[in-house]
């Protein structure tokens, strides 16, 4: 279970660097782009949680039970926004260069938070782990690209912005080190991280990511968006059938 959890934790922090690929690209195919990639990762988001989360929490007959810490999933999230003046950047529409180091802090709480998320879904199953790192690794291809941007814009150069980017993606190993620490001294910790990860998907795919595609409102825009939620959706659904037979 280690070697998975550590392995997920280390491709989702690869990705940080995936910002440099945006530089060849100009900002009206970004942006055009970043909508599909937010679409596809909305569909996963949803996907992993009504598919997978949820349903492994009824099928432990603890659904009822838990229901409070999905709600505090989602209100963690927000004072995680609100209060470390943190926000999912999609597009890099910040200049202020203070902004950029407030933006590395909450960052890398959220990447901790993910660590913690994953650690918990692993030590119910291998599969489900697999589940939320898929999930979680789609959605940080959006925002590690708009990371990516606003530290460019704050000063950063290519290189420390990457570095930096990178760096702080590896904070998500401490949240998994902890929980595992702590779920042995906790007992029953493991199916309240997976209803706050449940909460947590929920809020970053119905609060920060949705309202991002409604900017772009035209239909052609609109049916494209509406396809890769779906595909986003499927994925999640060929995970549980892959895991059936």
């Amino acid at each position: 279970m280690l070697f998975e959890l550590f392995f997920s934790i280390l491709i989702i922090s690869l990705i940080s660097l995936i910002g440099v690929l945006t530089l060849a690209i100009n900002k009206k195919k970004l942006d055009k782009r970043l909508d599909l990639l937010v679409s596809l990762s909305v569909g996963a988001l949803l996907g992993s949680v009504f598919l997978h989360l949820l349903p492994e929490l009824a099928h432990d007959g603890l659904l009822e039970e838990l229901f409070i810490f999905v709600l505090i999933g989602m209100i963690l999230f927000f004072i995680l926004e609100k209060f470390v003046f943190w926000h999912h950047c999609h597009k890099a529409e910040h200049k202020h260069l203070s902004f950029t180091y407030m933006n590395l802090i909450g960052d890398a709480l959220h990447n901790m938070l993910d660590g913690a998320l994953l650690a918990g879904t692993f030590m119910i199953s291998v599969q489900l782990g697999f589940v939320t790192a898929i999930a979680i690794a789609l959605h940080e291809i959006p925002q590690e690209i708009g990371d990516f941007g606003v530290l460019l814009k704050g000063g950063f150069s290519r290189k420390q912005a990457l570095i930096a980017n990178f760096a702080i993606a590896l904070t998500a190993f401490l949240g998994a080190i902890l929980t595992i620490i702590f779920s042995n001294l906790i007992q029953g910790l493991t199916p309240i991280i997976v209803a706050i990860t449940a909460g947590g998907f929920i809020y970053i795919a119905a609060t920060d990511l949705i309202p991002e595609l409604h900017k772009n409102p035209n239909i052609k825009n609109s049916i494209s968006q509406l396809i890769f939620i779906l595909i986003g959706i499927g994925l999640m659904m060929g995970v549980t059938l892959l895991h059936l037979h």
